[in-house]
């Protein structure tokens, strides 16, 4: 199998953990990196240095997708720009993108987002990654799915701290109810 060429927009914090998942896969190579601020990306080349030799850097997303023929691109910036890079990604043939949550601050952004998506045959995923934690699986598997604790009656979530927001960490909350209830919700208020 070829090697993915790997992209990651947003190299600090969050997209060096996109970075990081991806070490030690042998059909993957992490080709480039494109952050505003060059000290983070002088940072983010270093601690990939020893892996991937040969880390291209970018000041500016456009040159990067133009330039570096990606198949995979993640996204890790702040929430008002995943839909124009999103858009961008997938215009420019990227065939995989892993974008963080929240998808987009806006209805009309993630309509965007979707349509140049599926206009381009690009598979787009949110990170709602929680679900495949050791934790999570054991639970949702082994303790609700195993009949320990019975059936489901109701889920009851509730969210506190600095990012607490419904469109930040709360949509792991949603996605959590969601998991454990093994549904979909029918409708929604707020």
């Amino acid at each position: 199998m070829a090697n993915l060429r790997v992209g990651v927009i947003g190299c600090s914090g969050i997209g060096t953990t996109h970075a990081s998942g991806i070490v030690g896969m042998p059909n993957v190579e992490l080709a480039a990196g494109c952050d505003f601020v060059q000290s983070t990306l002088d940072a983010f080349k270093e601690k990939y240095q020893d892996t991937w030799g040969n880390i291209s850097l970018y000041t500016n997303h456009q040159e990067m997708l133009a330039a570096e023929n990606l198949d995979v691109v993640t996204v890790a910036t702040s929430d008002h720009r995943h839909a124009d890079l999103v858009v961008d990604a997938a215009n420019a043939g990227v065939k995989g993108i892993f974008c963080e949550k929240p998808m987009a601050t806006s209805v009309e952004d993630a309509d965007r987002m979707m349509e140049a998506t599926e206009r381009n045959g690009t598979i787009l995923s949110i990170d709602h990654t929680r679900r495949w934690q050791p934790l999570w699986r054991h639970t949702h598997d082994v303790i609700v799915g195993g009949g320990r604790i019975g059936d489901v009656q109701y889920v009851i979530g509730t969210l506190s701290g600095g990012r607490a927001m419904l469109f930040r960490n709360g949509t792991h909350l949603v996605d959590a109810i969601c998991y454990f209830a093994d549904s979909d919700p029918e409708w929604v208020s707020a």
